[in-house]
């Protein structure tokens, strides 16, 4: 090929500048983002969006203009099929473990690499945190001496402000992945009862955690668990899969966890089930279908807390990852896997990249665009 590849990051925060200056982040972790933009530049044209959030119409005129063979992107930088279908990009990688943000074209040519096997634990850890927070009602106690309402005469009592403890919970894991399993890891030594619920029976960690029991219908989770715990991905098969006949077979103070994707959960049928009080049931969510939670979300859920203030819930701002060694070990990840595709000449050299499951499994089998790049190169 007689140009360099042409690289396009859709947001500065991948940079040196940026995530690599970042003194939360090891420096170890920092040096090697360093390294890593230094060989990238040697091997590749590189051009960066001078900001966090490119609009879709700033998306489709820098693809134009620059025309990138290679895509870096993250979560809030969503993809159409259509602005693909015309572009001459022939992967997109994104520094992030789901990729549901990337519309696949109809040929479905064009390779898509994530960052797994590099987030589980913090958001494993997170989601304790969550379910802790909620049981134990910490945002409303926070709440009550924040807002000044702890006075002389409010004094501490024996039955005051009762919550309860996670250890005669019986907690329902959904999705046994790299995060879901996990998070089981991680209660596995509290000795609580746990089921699970996956396309796939794990019996491998049925046999290293004994007090883990299958359930083969997802409802059987929602009727039996205190604590449900969502970890499966969004696709055109879990889109709205939690709905209000799940929802509504949820006993009576149990508590909803979601810090996997919002999509998967019908939010109306959430909303009216609460504001009909049919259903008595705590949340904590890290996502939620539209991001930011748009506004008329945020009033019904705050008019349902106000008319119903017994009811728990915790609202973060899918902030699950957000350990800053992680964040900084899935951009060196993400980093890699783009020099891998600039440096690679045949799909053996794709490999050890981390190309999503459906086009790995796949790989040797179509037509890819990269074929193309290949062809020029040699």
């Amino acid at each position: 090929m007689s140009s360099k590849p042409r690289v396009f990051f859709t947001s500065n925060v991948f940079t040196p500048d940026e995530i690599g200056s970042n003194e939360r982040i090891k420096p170890v972790i920092r040096q090697k983002i360093a390294e890593q933009w230094k060989e990238l530049s040697q091997i590749a044209d590189v051009d960066v969006f001078d900001g966090r959030f490119p609009t879709q119409a700033q998306l489709t005129e820098i693809i134009s203009e620059f025309n990138p063979d290679i895509v870096g992107c993250h979560l809030s930088h969503p993809f159409s099929a259509e602005l693909l279908e015309t572009s001459h990009i022939f992967a997109i990688s994104t520094s992030t473990a789901g990729y549901n943000h990337i519309e696949r074209t109809e040929r479905d040519d064009i390779l898509i690499t994530h960052t797994p096997g590099v987030l589980h634990e913090t958001v494993a850890d997170y989601t304790i945190a969550i379910i802790m927070a909620n049981l134990r009602n910490l945002i409303d106690l926070h709440d009550y001496v924040w807002e000044g309402k702890w006075l002389p005469e409010d004094k501490w009592d024996l039955d005051q402000d009762l919550s309860s403890t996670i250890d005669s919970k019986v907690i329902g894991i959904v999705g046994l992945g790299e995060i879901g399993a996990e998070l089981l890891k991680r209660l596995h030594p509290w000795g609580v009862k746990i089921l699970y619920y996956d396309i796939q029976r794990r019996k491998d960690l049925e046999s290293q955690y004994k007090n883990i029991i299958f359930r083969d219908k997802l409802e059987e989770i929602f009727t039996e668990s205190d604590i449900v715990s969502l970890h499966i991905p969004l696709n055109k098969h879990t889109e709205k899969i939690i709905n209000r006949r799940l929802l509504k077979s949820m006993r009576k103070n149990a508590l909803l966890v979601n810090a996997a994707r919002g999509g998967i959960l019908n939010m109306e049928d959430l909303l009216e089930l609460l504001e009909n009080r049919e259903i008595e049931i705590n949340i904590s969510f890290d996502v939620f279908p539209e991001e930011p939670i748009d506004l008329e979300t945020l009033r019904r859920l705050k008019k349902i807390k106000k008319e119903q203030p017994d009811l728990r819930m915790i609202l973060i701002p899918h902030n699950a990852s957000a350990d800053a060694d992680t964040r900084g070990r899935m951009n060196i990840l993400f980093l890699s896997d783009i020099i891998k595709l600039v440096n690679s000449k045949k799909i053996e050299d794709l490999k050890d990249i981390n190309i999503i499951p459906e086009h790995k499994s796949v790989l040797n089998e179509k037509n890819w665009r990269i074929n193309s790049y290949w062809e020029n190169k040699n």
